[in-house]
This record gives C-alpha cells, sequence and structure tokens, in this order.
C-alpha cells in the first residue's frame, strides 16, 4: 500500500459494530492506532485490506494486485456487469465474516437488523444473548420474566419452505394461537421453525417486512412474555 492509496470509510449500517478483542484472534494485527487485515480474494487477483479504527470506524482499500492499482467499480451502485459483480460479492463475503466473527452481534447484523435490535434496547432494555455455543442462535428474553420473546437463527432457506441454496437469517416470534393463524402465508410470514407452530411463526430478516411493522410484532410478542399476575 502507499501513502497516497485513498481508504473507503464504511457508512453506519454497513457493518456491526466490531469488538476489539475479537479483532486479533480473527487475524487483524494492531499498529498504531488501528488494527489492520488483508485478505487475497477471486484467486489472488485482489487483496482487499480492512482497518477498524480505535473509534469502531472501519474502511477498506480493495487492490488490483497485477496493476497495483486501487479497483472501486464494487463501491460504485450503478456499476453493472458479471465481473464487478463477482467482485462486489467476494468483497461482501469477506466483511460479512468479519461482521460474522467480531461484530458485536454476531452473524445477526446488517442494517435492517442492527435497527430492529436498537429498538428493542431503547423500548425495552433487552438484549441478544448467545445462549449456545455450538450453534448459530441467538435469543431475547424478557428482562421482566426471563421468557424468551425473539429466537435468531440461521438456517437453509428448505427449513421453511422456500428456494434458495444459502442459509438465511430468520427470527421466531411469539403469538396467540389465533394472531399465528392469521399471520402465516407462506410469503412473509411462516410457521414456527423449531418451536411449537401454534404458537410461534417465522420471519426472514431480509427486510420483507416493514421496519414499523416489525417493530409492532416485537411489542406483540413482549406482551406475551410477561409475568403472569399473581407472580
Amino acid at each position: 500500500m502507499r501513502k497516497s492509496d485513498v481508504w473507503y470509510e464504511l457508512a453506519a449500517g454497513e457493518m456491526p459494530k466490531l469488538l476489539a478483542d475479537k479483532l486479533e484472534p480473527f487475524g487483524f494485527r494492531r499498529d498504531g492506532d488501528a488494527y489492520f487485515y488483508a485478505e487475497d480474494l477471486l484467486a489472488g487477483s485482489f487483496r482487499l485490506h480492512v482497518k477498524v479504527s480505535i473509534d469502531g470506524a472501519v474502511s477498506t482499500l480493495l487492490m488490483d494486485t497485477e496493476s497495483e492499482e486501487p479497483y472501486v467499480l464494487h463501491l460504485v451502485e450503478n456499476a453493472q456487469g458479471a465481473f464487478v459483480g463477482e467482485v462486489r460479492a467476494a468483497y461482501r463475503a469477506i466483511l460479512d465474516r468479519i461482521g460474522a466473527s467480531c461484530g458485536e452481534h454476531g452473524s445477526f447484523h446488517g442494517p435492517y437488523v442492527e435497527e430492529l435490535l436498537q429498538y428493542v434496547q431503547t423500548a425495552y432494555g433487552d438484549e441478544l444473548e448467545y445462549p449456545w455455543k455450538d450453534m448459530d442462535a441467538a435469543v431475547i428474553r424478557s428482562h421482566l420474566s426471563q421468557k424468551w420473546y425473539a429466537l435468531f437463527m440461521k438456517v437453509h432457506p428448505s427449513k421453511i419452505g422456500i428456494g434458495g441454496s444459502q442459509p438465511i437469517r430468520i427470527m421466531n416470534l411469539h403469538g396467540t394461537a389465533e394472531q399465528v393463524a392469521a399471520l402465516v402465508d407462506g410469503e412473509r410470514y411462516f410457521p414456527g421453525w423449531h418451536m411449537n407452530r401454534k404458537y410461534w411463526y417465522t420471519i426472514c430478516l431480509d427486510g420483507s417486512i416493514p421496519m414499523r411493522e416489525l417493530q409492532q410484532r416485537i411489542d406483540e410478542s413482549f406482551a406475551l412474555a410477561k409475568p403472569k399476575k399473581g407472580r
């Protein structure tokens, strides 16, 4: 790298909050007031450099290894073509892996999920928890009753009856029997995966449900997790 190379700073929401104590175990090295990581992609045609500052800002620099010049087309929203798409996908895959391993919310991140988790924290003061070390899953439990009201998982799309080959992020929410029966449509709302399907339903965390609607569903699930009267 050269001092003249310009780093691209990721905007808020493009990456989860990265935890400093997870960076070096992943492969970052500390140099002054920042952490650095580099990885080849597309059979060594490019090398991606990632920098994380002490205040958590994340920047990237993608170098064409043959020309030894920065490559930026993957950052241009309207840049089209199979090759640009391949570079963009490989670039994003590395960032997603860093986010999953070093991020505050593990595999469950992205602007949509981060906004949802921020809503939960602000409204109820509850945080994402990882009760199983050997499963890519997390829960949110009520601080009032210690009952779950949201379960996050990564599953193959066939598990909920949709097409696709790559794992997807889903969330299970609690509902009344009447509500679940009314909501489940096999398109946006699915029968609760790995839960009692009479009282739980599943959604994909892909933005298919508007945030305000999803917040309402969270509120409903939280209400069902409240302690019973007299206890």
